[in-house]
């Protein structure tokens, strides 16, 4: 296996890492107990160096970093985020096939940025409560 190029995100350096970042930037929030997150960890790793010119990949602790996880609703780990330009654009929850997560990895570095051009972002006054 080759080397890693996973960057550790936490609370504190959330905004360095992930939304100030100029690539897109895919996130796996995982916890010390998950089977699954350490079942896709090696998987993680060799794409983290076969993308590393396109994507930025890092990891995220759920049981040290609270503040994050709950900001982006993550109930279950392994929780994968994708970001472009800061700004949420792919969000997947659990284990998934190499292949598969290769394919998703592959289309979101292609066309991940395009997605965030062609959304609204809604404001903070627009909720779903009356």
């Amino acid at each position: 296996m080759g080397e890693s190029y996973v960057v550790k995100a936490e609370d504190a350096n959330w905004e360095q890492v992930v939304e100030s970042e100029e690539k897109p930037v895919l996130v796996m929030f995982t916890s010390p107990a998950c089977p699954f997150c350490k079942a896709m960890e090696p998987y993680f790793e060799e794409y983290s160096g076969e993308f590393k010119n396109s994507v930025t990949f890092a990891v995220l602790d759920v049981s040290k970093n609270p503040w994050t996880a709950e900001r982006f609703g993550v109930q279950g780990t392994p929780t994968f985020m994708f970001f472009c330009k800061g700004k949420l654009v792919w969000e997947q929850v659990g284990q998934l096939y190499p292949s598969l997560f290769k394919k998703m990895v592959t289309e979101m570095a292609a066309h991940g940025e395009e997605c965030v051009k062609k959304t609204s972002p809604l404001g903070q006054d627009i909720t779903g409560y009356v």
